[in-house]
Protein backbone atom coordinates (compact mmCIF):
# COMPACT_ATOMS: atom_id res chain seq x y z
CA UNK A 1 0.00 0.00 0.00
CA UNK A 2 1.68 3.21 -1.30
CA UNK A 3 0.80 6.53 0.98
CA UNK A 4 -1.87 8.29 -1.45
CA UNK A 5 -4.00 4.56 -0.40
CA UNK A 6 -4.02 6.26 2.78
CA UNK A 7 -7.31 7.63 4.29
CA UNK A 8 -6.39 11.67 5.25
CA UNK A 9 -3.48 11.53 1.94
CA UNK A 10 -3.45 15.06 1.07
CA UNK A 11 -5.27 14.85 -2.09
CA UNK A 12 -2.54 16.63 -4.61
CA UNK A 13 0.09 13.55 -3.53
CA UNK A 14 1.33 11.95 -6.55
CA UNK A 15 -0.36 15.00 -9.00
CA UNK A 16 1.75 17.38 -11.08
CA UNK A 17 0.88 20.33 -8.96
CA UNK A 18 2.99 22.85 -10.93
CA UNK A 19 1.23 21.87 -14.33
CA UNK A 20 -2.11 22.22 -11.85
CA UNK A 21 -1.03 25.81 -10.30
CA UNK A 22 -0.09 26.74 -14.03
CA UNK A 23 -3.87 26.04 -15.42
CA UNK A 24 -5.42 27.77 -12.21
CA UNK A 25 -3.00 30.65 -12.99
CA UNK A 26 -3.94 30.36 -16.75
CA UNK A 27 -7.66 30.52 -16.28
CA UNK A 28 -8.07 33.22 -14.17
CA UNK A 29 -6.05 35.43 -16.41
CA UNK A 30 -8.43 34.17 -19.32
CA UNK A 31 -11.49 35.68 -16.75
CA UNK A 32 -9.29 38.73 -15.95
CA UNK A 33 -8.79 39.66 -19.55
CA UNK A 34 -12.52 39.15 -20.59
CA UNK A 35 -13.19 41.47 -17.29
CA UNK A 36 -10.69 44.22 -17.79
CA UNK A 37 -8.57 43.46 -20.53
CA UNK A 38 -5.91 46.33 -19.05
CA UNK A 39 -5.25 43.36 -16.51
CA UNK A 40 -4.36 41.14 -18.16
CA UNK A 41 -3.81 42.20 -21.90
CA UNK A 42 -2.78 38.56 -23.17
CA UNK A 43 -4.92 36.35 -21.23
CA UNK A 44 -6.20 34.74 -24.20
CA UNK A 45 -3.16 33.28 -25.03
CA UNK A 46 -4.14 31.30 -22.16
CA UNK A 47 -5.66 29.20 -25.04
CA UNK A 48 -3.01 27.59 -26.20
CA UNK A 49 -1.59 26.56 -22.81
CA UNK A 50 -4.73 24.71 -22.52
CA UNK A 51 -4.77 22.53 -25.68
CA UNK A 52 -0.78 22.35 -25.00
CA UNK A 53 -1.24 20.88 -21.30
CA UNK A 54 -4.63 18.64 -22.81
CA UNK A 55 -2.82 16.91 -25.46
CA UNK A 56 0.67 16.15 -22.98
CA UNK A 57 -1.94 15.24 -20.01
CA UNK A 58 -4.27 12.96 -22.25
CA UNK A 59 -1.14 11.32 -24.46
CA UNK A 60 0.26 10.40 -21.07
CA UNK A 61 -3.29 8.85 -19.52
CA UNK A 62 -4.50 7.86 -22.77
CA UNK A 63 -2.04 6.12 -24.87
CA UNK A 64 -1.36 3.03 -23.10
CA UNK A 65 -4.84 2.33 -22.44
CA UNK A 66 -5.02 2.96 -26.33
CA UNK A 67 -2.55 0.42 -26.94
CA UNK A 68 -4.27 -1.84 -24.44
CA UNK A 69 -7.27 -1.57 -26.78
CA UNK A 70 -9.54 1.15 -25.68
CA UNK A 71 -11.90 1.79 -28.13
CA UNK A 72 -12.74 5.33 -29.87
CA UNK A 73 -16.28 5.26 -28.70
CA UNK A 74 -15.20 4.42 -25.06
CA UNK A 75 -12.77 7.55 -24.96
CA UNK A 76 -14.97 9.74 -26.50
CA UNK A 77 -17.59 8.73 -23.92
CA UNK A 78 -15.64 9.34 -21.36
CA UNK A 79 -14.01 12.26 -22.37
CA UNK A 80 -17.79 13.96 -22.73
CA UNK A 81 -18.16 12.36 -19.49
CA UNK A 82 -15.86 14.25 -17.89
CA UNK A 83 -16.16 18.12 -19.75
CA UNK A 84 -20.07 17.96 -20.15
CA UNK A 85 -21.54 18.60 -16.73
CA UNK A 86 -19.59 21.68 -16.18
CA UNK A 87 -19.51 22.87 -19.69
CA UNK A 88 -23.63 22.65 -19.31
CA UNK A 89 -23.25 24.38 -15.99
CA UNK A 90 -21.29 27.24 -18.11
CA UNK A 91 -24.49 27.48 -20.55
CA UNK A 92 -27.03 27.89 -18.28
CA UNK A 93 -25.53 30.65 -15.66
CA UNK A 94 -24.60 32.68 -18.82
CA UNK A 95 -28.15 32.22 -20.02
CA UNK A 96 -29.81 33.76 -17.16
CA UNK A 97 -26.73 36.77 -17.03
CA UNK A 98 -27.89 36.92 -20.52
CA UNK A 99 -31.74 37.12 -19.84
CA UNK A 100 -30.95 39.56 -17.11
CA UNK A 101 -29.15 42.09 -19.22
CA UNK A 102 -32.72 42.91 -20.43
CA UNK A 103 -33.47 43.77 -16.81
CA UNK A 104 -30.47 45.76 -16.12
CA UNK A 105 -28.96 47.47 -19.09
CA UNK A 106 -25.42 45.63 -18.88
CA UNK A 107 -23.60 43.81 -21.49
CA UNK A 108 -24.84 42.58 -25.08
CA UNK A 109 -28.39 42.10 -25.79
CA UNK A 110 -29.69 39.03 -27.27
CA UNK A 111 -33.13 38.54 -28.79
CA UNK A 112 -35.13 35.60 -26.67
CA UNK A 113 -35.85 34.45 -30.40
CA UNK A 114 -32.05 34.05 -30.57
CA UNK A 115 -31.48 32.31 -27.71
CA UNK A 116 -33.79 30.25 -27.82
CA UNK A 117 -32.83 29.26 -31.81
CA UNK A 118 -28.51 28.82 -30.65
CA UNK A 119 -29.26 27.23 -27.26
CA UNK A 120 -30.24 23.46 -28.97
CA UNK A 121 -27.11 23.55 -30.58
CA UNK A 122 -24.98 25.41 -28.05
CA UNK A 123 -26.50 22.80 -25.43
CA UNK A 124 -25.22 19.44 -27.27
CA UNK A 125 -21.84 21.72 -27.17
CA UNK A 126 -22.32 22.39 -30.85
CA UNK A 127 -21.64 25.96 -32.46
CA UNK A 128 -24.61 28.02 -33.19
CA UNK A 129 -25.70 27.90 -36.70
CA UNK A 130 -28.07 30.82 -36.22
CA UNK A 131 -25.66 33.34 -34.87
CA UNK A 132 -21.72 34.72 -35.94
CA UNK A 133 -20.68 33.47 -32.83
CA UNK A 134 -20.31 29.79 -32.15
CA UNK A 135 -21.38 30.32 -28.86
CA UNK A 136 -23.14 33.30 -27.97
CA UNK A 137 -24.13 33.01 -24.22
CA UNK A 138 -21.26 31.81 -23.34
CA UNK A 139 -18.06 33.12 -25.74
CA UNK A 140 -15.44 30.97 -24.45
CA UNK A 141 -16.97 27.96 -24.60
CA UNK A 142 -15.55 27.74 -28.49
CA UNK A 143 -12.36 25.92 -27.75
CA UNK A 144 -14.81 23.82 -25.74
CA UNK A 145 -16.19 22.24 -28.30
CA UNK A 146 -12.68 22.17 -29.87
CA UNK A 147 -10.89 20.14 -27.37
CA UNK A 148 -13.80 18.09 -28.28
CA UNK A 149 -12.37 17.69 -32.25
CA UNK A 150 -8.93 17.49 -30.72
CA UNK A 151 -9.79 14.46 -28.37
CA UNK A 152 -11.71 12.67 -31.50
CA UNK A 153 -8.26 13.56 -33.46
CA UNK A 154 -6.11 12.26 -31.04
CA UNK A 155 -7.88 8.41 -31.41
CA UNK A 156 -8.20 8.89 -34.78
CA UNK A 157 -4.94 10.08 -35.91
CA UNK A 158 -2.10 11.34 -33.83
CA UNK A 159 -1.65 8.16 -31.73
CA UNK A 160 -0.59 6.57 -34.69
CA UNK A 161 1.42 9.63 -35.60
CA UNK A 162 5.40 9.01 -34.68
CA UNK A 163 7.43 11.84 -33.50
CA UNK A 164 8.35 13.31 -36.62
CA UNK A 165 4.99 12.99 -37.64
CA UNK A 166 3.54 14.55 -34.92
CA UNK A 167 6.40 17.39 -35.33
CA UNK A 168 5.79 18.17 -38.86
CA UNK A 169 1.84 18.15 -37.99
CA UNK A 170 2.54 21.32 -35.46
CA UNK A 171 5.15 22.99 -37.55
CA UNK A 172 2.40 23.20 -40.58
CA UNK A 173 -0.13 24.12 -38.53
CA UNK A 174 2.33 26.80 -36.90
CA UNK A 175 2.93 28.17 -40.51
CA UNK A 176 -0.44 28.68 -40.71
CA UNK A 177 -1.62 29.99 -37.55
CA UNK A 178 1.64 32.22 -37.73
CA UNK A 179 0.05 34.00 -41.14
CA UNK A 180 -3.25 34.44 -39.40
CA UNK A 181 -2.06 36.46 -36.34
CA UNK A 182 -0.10 38.48 -38.62
CA UNK A 183 -2.74 39.53 -40.70
CA UNK A 184 -4.85 40.08 -37.59
CA UNK A 185 -2.42 41.70 -35.66
CA UNK A 186 -3.14 39.40 -32.60
CA UNK A 187 -3.97 36.30 -31.69
CA UNK A 188 -6.94 36.44 -30.03
CA UNK A 189 -8.74 34.57 -32.62
CA UNK A 190 -11.39 31.69 -32.56
CA UNK A 191 -14.69 32.03 -31.45
CA UNK A 192 -16.78 33.25 -34.60
CA UNK A 193 -17.64 31.54 -37.31
CA UNK A 194 -15.17 33.19 -40.16
CA UNK A 195 -12.49 32.15 -37.98
CA UNK A 196 -12.98 28.36 -37.79
CA UNK A 197 -10.48 27.00 -39.77
CA UNK A 198 -8.24 29.37 -37.71
CA UNK A 199 -9.85 27.56 -34.65
CA UNK A 200 -8.52 24.09 -35.82
CA UNK A 201 -5.38 25.42 -37.04
CA UNK A 202 -4.59 26.67 -33.56
CA UNK A 203 -6.12 23.49 -32.12
CA UNK A 204 -4.62 21.68 -34.03
CA UNK A 205 -1.03 23.42 -33.41
CA UNK A 206 -0.94 23.49 -29.37
CA UNK A 207 -2.56 19.87 -29.23
CA UNK A 208 -0.50 18.43 -31.38
CA UNK A 209 2.27 20.03 -29.67
CA UNK A 210 1.45 18.73 -25.88
CA UNK A 211 1.24 14.95 -27.64
CA UNK A 212 4.46 15.21 -28.61
CA UNK A 213 6.23 16.36 -25.49
CA UNK A 214 4.27 13.33 -23.84
CA UNK A 215 6.23 10.81 -26.40
CA UNK A 216 9.31 11.78 -24.63
CA UNK A 217 10.05 10.22 -21.38
CA UNK A 218 9.44 12.42 -17.93
CA UNK A 219 11.76 11.87 -14.87
CA UNK A 220 9.70 9.85 -12.00
CA UNK A 221 11.12 12.36 -9.33
CA UNK A 222 10.09 16.19 -9.59
CA UNK A 223 12.36 18.42 -7.03
CA UNK A 224 9.79 20.89 -5.32
CA UNK A 225 11.46 24.51 -5.15
CA UNK A 226 12.36 27.26 -7.23
CA UNK A 227 12.26 25.68 -10.50
CA UNK A 228 8.34 25.44 -10.00
CA UNK A 229 7.72 28.60 -8.46
CA UNK A 230 9.25 29.95 -11.32
CA UNK A 231 7.15 28.29 -13.62
CA UNK A 232 3.81 29.72 -11.77
CA UNK A 233 5.06 33.07 -11.67
CA UNK A 234 6.09 32.77 -15.40
CA UNK A 235 3.18 31.51 -16.78
CA UNK A 236 0.79 34.61 -14.59
CA UNK A 237 3.50 37.43 -16.32
CA UNK A 238 3.69 35.69 -19.99
CA UNK A 239 -0.77 36.39 -19.80
CA UNK A 240 -0.58 39.65 -18.01
CA UNK A 241 2.32 41.59 -18.94
CA UNK A 242 2.16 44.12 -22.29
CA UNK A 243 5.43 44.93 -23.33
CA UNK A 244 4.31 48.13 -25.75
CA UNK A 245 7.25 47.81 -27.85
CA UNK A 246 6.92 44.35 -29.10
CA UNK A 247 3.89 43.97 -31.10
CA UNK A 248 1.04 42.30 -30.01
CA UNK A 249 0.82 39.45 -32.83
CA UNK A 250 4.88 38.84 -32.18
CA UNK A 251 4.27 38.30 -28.65
CA UNK A 252 1.53 36.14 -29.10
CA UNK A 253 3.21 34.17 -31.73
CA UNK A 254 6.22 33.55 -29.32
CA UNK A 255 3.57 32.99 -26.76
CA UNK A 256 1.80 30.32 -28.55
CA UNK A 257 4.34 28.72 -30.15
CA UNK A 258 7.29 28.77 -27.71
CA UNK A 259 6.27 29.83 -24.53
CA UNK A 260 3.44 27.76 -23.79
CA UNK A 261 4.75 24.23 -24.83
CA UNK A 262 8.04 25.33 -23.03
CA UNK A 263 5.68 25.77 -19.63
CA UNK A 264 4.24 22.60 -20.33
CA UNK A 265 7.77 21.11 -20.53
CA UNK A 266 9.13 22.54 -17.58
CA UNK A 267 5.92 22.10 -15.19
CA UNK A 268 6.12 18.29 -16.19
CA UNK A 269 9.70 18.14 -14.33
CA UNK A 270 9.38 19.95 -11.33
CA UNK A 271 7.18 20.90 -8.51
CA UNK A 272 6.49 24.38 -6.25
CA UNK A 273 7.53 24.46 -2.78
CA UNK A 274 5.76 22.62 -0.47
CA UNK A 275 4.22 25.49 1.15
CA UNK A 276 2.21 26.20 -2.46
CA UNK A 277 0.73 22.73 -3.27
CA UNK A 278 -2.26 23.45 -1.48
CA UNK A 279 -2.87 26.77 -3.31
CA UNK A 280 -1.53 24.80 -6.63
CA UNK A 281 -4.01 21.79 -6.57
CA UNK A 282 -6.94 23.76 -5.68
CA UNK A 283 -6.46 26.51 -8.83
CA UNK A 284 -5.77 23.23 -10.83
CA UNK A 285 -9.47 21.98 -9.47
CA UNK A 286 -11.12 24.90 -10.10
CA UNK A 287 -9.64 25.73 -13.45
CA UNK A 288 -11.81 24.36 -15.91
CA UNK A 289 -14.84 25.37 -13.45
CA UNK A 290 -14.04 29.23 -13.43
CA UNK A 291 -13.14 28.81 -17.38
CA UNK A 292 -16.52 27.63 -17.74
CA UNK A 293 -18.98 30.13 -15.50
CA UNK A 294 -16.77 33.64 -15.57
CA UNK A 295 -18.76 34.65 -18.38
CA UNK A 296 -22.23 34.98 -16.67
CA UNK A 297 -20.45 37.30 -13.87
CA UNK A 298 -18.80 39.41 -16.15
CA UNK A 299 -20.96 42.23 -17.00
CA UNK A 300 -23.02 42.24 -13.27
CA UNK A 301 -19.65 42.88 -11.56
CA UNK A 302 -18.75 45.49 -14.33
CA UNK A 303 -21.27 47.39 -13.28
CA UNK A 304 -19.74 48.33 -9.65
CA UNK A 305 -16.31 49.21 -11.83
CA UNK A 306 -17.27 50.91 -14.79
CA UNK A 307 -20.69 52.55 -13.20
CA UNK A 308 -20.25 53.02 -9.63
CA UNK A 309 -16.37 53.88 -10.29
CA UNK A 310 -15.32 51.11 -8.25
CA UNK A 311 -11.58 50.79 -7.78
CA UNK A 312 -10.68 48.48 -10.81
CA UNK A 313 -7.70 46.37 -8.79
CA UNK A 314 -9.95 45.71 -6.25
CA UNK A 315 -13.00 44.67 -8.88
CA UNK A 316 -10.43 42.66 -10.57
CA UNK A 317 -10.37 40.45 -7.19
CA UNK A 318 -13.71 40.73 -6.33
CA UNK A 319 -14.61 39.50 -9.83
CA UNK A 320 -11.88 36.61 -9.43
CA UNK A 321 -12.72 35.50 -5.85
CA UNK A 322 -16.63 35.58 -7.26
CA UNK A 323 -15.72 33.38 -10.32
CA UNK A 324 -13.49 30.56 -7.67
CA UNK A 325 -16.33 30.27 -5.46
CA UNK A 326 -18.97 29.75 -8.66
CA UNK A 327 -15.95 27.16 -9.44
CA UNK A 328 -16.05 25.38 -6.73
CA UNK A 329 -19.91 25.40 -5.92
CA UNK A 330 -20.12 23.89 -9.74
CA UNK A 331 -17.61 21.43 -8.94
CA UNK A 332 -18.95 20.58 -5.50
CA UNK A 333 -22.36 19.92 -6.53
CA UNK A 334 -23.05 19.25 -10.53
CA UNK A 335 -20.30 18.14 -11.68
CA UNK A 336 -18.40 15.36 -8.87
CA UNK A 337 -22.25 14.01 -8.54
CA UNK A 338 -23.17 14.00 -12.19
CA UNK A 339 -19.89 12.40 -13.25
CA UNK A 340 -20.31 9.81 -10.27
CA UNK A 341 -24.01 9.05 -11.12
CA UNK A 342 -23.23 8.81 -14.92
CA UNK A 343 -20.35 6.65 -14.03
CA UNK A 344 -22.42 4.37 -12.13
CA UNK A 345 -25.09 4.27 -14.68
CA UNK A 346 -22.75 2.85 -17.28
CA UNK A 347 -21.32 0.20 -15.06
CA UNK A 348 -24.83 -0.87 -14.27
CA UNK A 349 -25.40 -1.17 -18.01
CA UNK A 350 -22.32 -2.96 -18.78
CA UNK A 351 -23.37 -5.37 -16.01
CA UNK A 352 -26.43 -6.06 -17.29
CA UNK A 353 -24.68 -7.13 -20.65
CA UNK A 354 -23.17 -10.35 -20.30
CA UNK A 355 -21.67 -10.30 -23.61
CA UNK A 356 -19.75 -7.23 -23.47
CA UNK A 357 -18.02 -7.86 -20.24
CA UNK A 358 -15.09 -9.35 -22.49
CA UNK A 359 -14.68 -6.07 -24.33
CA UNK A 360 -15.37 -3.71 -21.56
CA UNK A 361 -12.50 -5.22 -19.46
CA UNK A 362 -10.44 -4.17 -22.23
CA UNK A 363 -11.70 -0.46 -22.30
Amino acid sequence: MTQSDHAGTAPWQGRHITLDGMRGIAALAVALFHYNISQAPHGYVAVDFFFALSGFVLCKTYLPRWQAGLTTWAFMKQRVIRLYPLFFVGIVVTTFSAISNHFTGQGNFYSYEMMAQALPFNLLMLPSPVTNTLFPLNVPAWSLFFELVANLGLVLLLFRLPRIGLLALTMAAAWWFALAVLKNDGGNLGAVWHQLGISMVRTTMSFTAGVLLARFPIPEFRPAGWMGLACLAAIAAMLMLDIGAVPDAYYDLACSIVVSPLLVWLGARCEPPRVLAPIAWFLGEVSYAVYAVHWALMEPLRYFKDDLGYDPVLMGVVYLACCVALGWAGVRWVDAPMRRKIGAMLRERASRAPSLKGSAATN
